[in-house]
């Protein structure tokens, strides 16, 4: 699991008990791969879960390093398709499923309402939020004409700790540089743009789930019309996929 392929939004879950509580979920869960890895170690394999001799089947797990071995995975899936009727899957880090099946809209269409209806369903099962506002900045490296604003952050859990808790959030106000080298200072400067934001919405933001401009309408976000539009102009990132279920 650690050395698998990692996209934008990755996430590592190093204590191993938790990857075997979440394999504890799984009914009638097995496991397929092969190993080519170092000294013959698993290198790539799928877990599933279900029952049932000719399924639903649902991929728990779909882990490999390089693209030729998920076509592997995806292959061993295919044969088991004369007893298998439906399986479903996460979408792999790059890669969108529905390049990979014939006539999909004729496939959804005519398994409508059926125990194997095909389908392609999207799901916001995870929460995600910055806690160290300086390390995810420091970190940040974006292409394009470098952006520097103030920001006015709200953090609502500061509500919420009491004097017992030596971290008190994120809230506060900071001058952000975004770019190849991004930085961050406390404070703030005059005749820069200002953007006003809660933590969950700049995080959002942040992540590339959504535009700066998107976030205005519907989260709490908010800022000059241009102040918006350079941010969406800016952060133009992959898909966020975590590869790591919690």
């Amino acid at each position: 699991m650690m050395k698998r392929r990692k996209g934008h939004g990755s996430v590592n879950l190093i204590p191993p008990i938790i990857t075997r509580a979440e394999l504890g979920w799984t009914d009638g869960g097995f496991g397929l791969g092969y190993f080519d890895g170092e000294e013959n170690n698993l290198s790539h394999f799928l877990w599933l879960s279900g029952e049932k001799e000719h399924g639903p089947y649902e991929v728990k797990m779909l882990i490999y390093r390089k693209h030729d071995q998920l076509k592997e995975l995806l292959a061993l899936l295919k044969s088991l398709g004369d007893q298998i009727q439906l399986v479903s899957i996460f979408e792999p880090v790059e890669i969108q499923v529905q390049d990979l099946i014939k006539q999909p809209f004729k496939g959804r269409m005519q398994s409508r309402r059926s125990p194997y209806e095909q389908k392609h369903v999207s799901e916001a099962f995870w929460q995600l939020r910055i806690c160290n506002l300086v390390n995810c900045i420091s970190k940040t490296h974006l292409v394009g004409e470098p952006l520097t604003f103030n920001l006015e952050l709200d953090d609502p859990i500061e509500k919420k700790l009491d004097d017992s808790h030596s971290w008190k959030g994120i809230s506060g106000k900071y001058v952000i540089h975004l770019g190849p080298k991004s930085k961050i200072e406390k404070g703030t400067r005059k005749n820069l743009p200002h953007l006003k934001s809660s933590v969950g919405a700049f995080s959002r933001m942040w992540l590339g789930v959504r535009p700066a401009s998107g976030l205005a309408v519907t989260d709490d976000l908010e800022g000059p019309a241009d102040l918006l539009l350079d941010l969406d102009r800016l952060i133009r990132l992959p898909k966020a996929q975590l590869g790591w279920e919690f």
